[in-house]
């Protein structure tokens, strides 16, 4: 019974945050930014990113408590080891994401429109295209892990249900 929950937990919280990072990826940011003017964009974008990291933070908690079950069962299993491995640093990225580069995106934002028109204004504009890039590639690499893990859990699931390897 415990391993049905566990891998329904696992599973859900997977399936949502793949979501949630695809939908507001590819679909809700490019809109957004097509159709306001780009400082109202990023505003917006702004108000919806500490929801978006939540997002990442309860669903990659629930994948590391609910993924370390398969690992105690079967400490020797590799791929419910790589499986856990993967939810743990896709987790640990979407946090440092959150947490340290986009405050210090939006702090080198506001520093750039401030200083527009002075000596000072490309070093702070270059400064927030680095960390703005730096959140892009976060989450590149989050959404990779997701899609990883994705096709482990596929695997794992195929691997069980028929014996094959």
């Amino acid at each position: 019974m415990l391993d049905i929950l566990s891998s329904t937990v696992f599973l859900t919280a997977m399936s949502v945050w793949l979501g949630g990072v695809v939908f507001f990826s590819f679909f809700t940011a490019p809109v957004i930014f097509e159709r306001l003017p780009r400082n109202q964009a990023a505003d917006l974008i702004s108000v919806i990113f500490p929801r978006y990291y939540n997002l990442g933070y309860v669903c990659g908690s629930l994948m590391i408590a609910s993924g370390f079950y398969p690992v105690w069962l079967e400490p020797t299993g590799k791929m419910a080891w790589l499986s856990w491995g993967l939810a743990v640093l896709a987790t640990a990225l979407s946090g440092y994401a959150g947490k340290v580069v986009m405050p210090r995106v939006r702090r080198h934002r506001q520093t750039a429109a401030s200083s527009a028109g002075t000596a000072e204004h490309p070093r702070n504009l270059s400064a927030y295209n680095r960390s703005h890039q730096l959140s892009v590639t976060l989450n590149s690499a989050v959404l990779i892990l997701l899609i990883t893990q994705a096709l482990i859990y596929g695997y794992r699931v195929r691997f069980i249900v028929t014996g094959e390897g």
